[in-house]
């Protein structure tokens, strides 16, 4: 029995790190979602198919006792077939190398909590009942039957972030982060809005938003609403994600967000006056949007020692942040997972590295990298997962 769980727990996780990985990369997301019902495909069937060639594989005489006696729980297993021995052992491989590094890996285990204090946490629950004007879309609506949905709950926290690499003059900033918007028409603008809000009412002296902005042509009317009439004297920056190419709006919403006043680091990186003097800040839209870096930046990083924060839609841009010496890196894209087990925690995670950067704070000499579970996706579930917006306090690590 140990080892047919072991089998079974290497067969489910193989495919589920595919499916994770194949998110991370660049390509079309109609590709990537036919290639996602593959794996799930193969993943349910593979089993069945192998049964069905083991059962031609037994001689005809002794197949109906041998399969009844082994599922009864009392005769042997039938005699497999080449082609399941094989997948078997590759499965059971799988199992026993890369089941203890799984769990090695869980975000729980690789928080860097030296470095966060959590200052205060408010979380708003089932905003929909508690605002009755807001007009839900029918897939959420119906999504909210679901017993402990929380699509309409929002966690609004404020962290201490304790840095190595941070001048005097920029400790004590506050930065609101929020990341993955996913306009979809299913969430009323007045969700959005009402965790922007919170996050300008907090004293922030800069605002970033890491990607993932919009799903539907319809939606193009809600950006104004939204990201309009915002802050005018806080720094507004943004990139895009993988959504954002996917709906083909990416220069639509590009030109209407910086209209509104907020800068594009998809297009380029800058140097902002700030009221504590100047901050370079780098933008990462890879794999899903490609530029050369600023000429320079290599260069500049061997000369000065200046803090740097960077803003990446993917986690997996982590060693990009570590190698130009960013201090602080904000990413979005993973959702948190949307569904945490118990214990366990997330399992689904459109990443190269899985769910180990699903959200939190991890640290990598010289980057403290902050992943945001985001607001909303296009699966209007969130189970164990809030939607968050945070206000990200800088210190210095002592």
């Amino acid at each position: 029995m140990p080892v047919l769980a072991i089998l079974v727990l290497g067969h489910i996780g193989l495919w589920i790190a595919l499916f994770n990985r194949i998110n991370a990369t660049g390509l079309h997301r109609k590709q990537i979602k036919a290639i996602e019902k593959g794996i799930v495909l193969v993943c349910l069937l593979l089993p069945m198919v192998l049964l069905y060639v083991d059962w031609f594989n037994e001689p005809e005489s002794s197949k109906l006792t041998a399969w009844s006696q082994y599922f009864m729980g009392y005769g042997r297993m039938p005699k497999p077939s080449i082609w399941s021995l094989a997948y078997a052992m590759i499965a059971i491989g799988y199992g026993v190398i890369a089941g203890p590094l799984w769990l090695m890996y869980r975000p729980q285990f690789h928080t860097a909590r030296d470095r966060l204090g959590v200052l205060e946490t408010t979380i708003d629950k089932h905003l929909d009942r508690r605002n009755p004007s807001w007009q839900l879309g029918s897939k959420a609506r119906k999504s909210l039957r679901l017993p402990g949905n929380q699509l309409m709950h929002l966690e609004a926290n404020v962290k201490a972030l304790r840095l190595d690499s941070i001048p005097e003059r920029f400790v004590g900033m506050r930065i609101g982060h929020l990341s993955d918007i996913h306009l979809t028409g299913q969430l009323p603008d007045e969700f959005y809005r009402h965790a922007l809000d919170w996050l300008v009412s907090q004293r922030i002296e800069l605002l970033c938003l890491s990607g993932d902005i919009i799903d539907k042509h319809q939606a193009v009317p809600s950006l104004p609403l939204i990201f309009g009439n915002l802050a005018p004297d806080i720094p507004k920056l943004f990139v895009l994600g993988n959504h954002d190419r996917a709906c083909q709006l990416d220069q639509t919403v590009r030109r209407i967000m910086c209209d509104l006043n907020w800068i594009d680091l998809g297009q380029a990186d800058r140097t902002l006056l700030t009221d504590r003097g100047t901050l370079k800040v780098l933008g990462n839209e890879r794999p899903w949007f490609r530029r050369e870096l600023t000429p320079g930046v290599l260069e500049e990083h061997s000369k000065d020692q200046e803090f740097r924060l960077g803003i990446s839609h993917s986690p997996d841009q982590y060693l990009w942040a570590r190698k130009l010496g960013v201090s602080l890196l904000l990413c979005g894209h993973t959702h948190g997972g949307q569904i945490r087990f118990p214990w366990i925690g997330p399992v689904i995670a459109p990443s190269k590295y899985g769910s180990r950067f699903a959200s939190g704070v991890f640290y990598q000499k010289p980057t403290l990298m902050h992943v945001s579970r985001g607001l909303s996706g296009v699966h209007t579930i969130r189970l164990g997962c809030l939607p968050e917006v945070s206000v990200l306090e800088l210190r210095k690590k002592s």
